[in-house]
């Protein structure tokens, strides 16, 4: 899937139109996102800059997000999402889809969820099937 037909997390479509290709949770997660990573010279210092936020619904490649400012689309960022009842955190790398400014200080983010090696993925992707199958 390239970049053009991702389409996650923005208004849904009509449904001959819509495109996604998985299942979305409409349930909240909460989202650490690193904007700026610690200075590797300082440690045990928390000098870098986090964002927390929450999904307004998320799936296992993607999630759409409100933050208090905007992202740069494009940007890979690394991310830790804790969910309520799948546990966490799961620390993954994303990308900035797209950002809308909905009012003051109240963007809306559709960022993906880059696969990576790691096994924090292949947990994060057993969590949100965990979820899907829960009542």
């Amino acid at each position: 899937m390239n970049q053009d037909d991702y389409s996650f997390g923005r208004e849904r479509p009509a449904v001959d139109e819509d495109q996604r290709s998985e299942f979305r949770l409409a349930g909240r997660a909460t989202i650490v996102i690193e904007l700026e990573a610690p200075d590797p010279e300082e440690q045990g210092l928390d000098s870098g800059v986090r964002m927390i936020c929450q999904t307004d619904d998320l799936s296992v490649n993607g999630l759409r997000i409100r933050t208090p400012k905007p992202l740069i689309v494009g940007a890979w960022l690394p991310i830790e999402i804790t969910l309520a009842e799948n546990g966490g955190p799961y620390p993954l790398a994303s990308e900035v889809i797209w950002c809308e400014q909905r009012k003051e200080r109240d963007w809306l983010v559709g960022m993906k969820i880059l696969v990576t090696e790691e096994g924090a993925y292949i947990d994060w992707v057993d969590a949100v099937s965990r979820a899907m199958t829960e009542d």
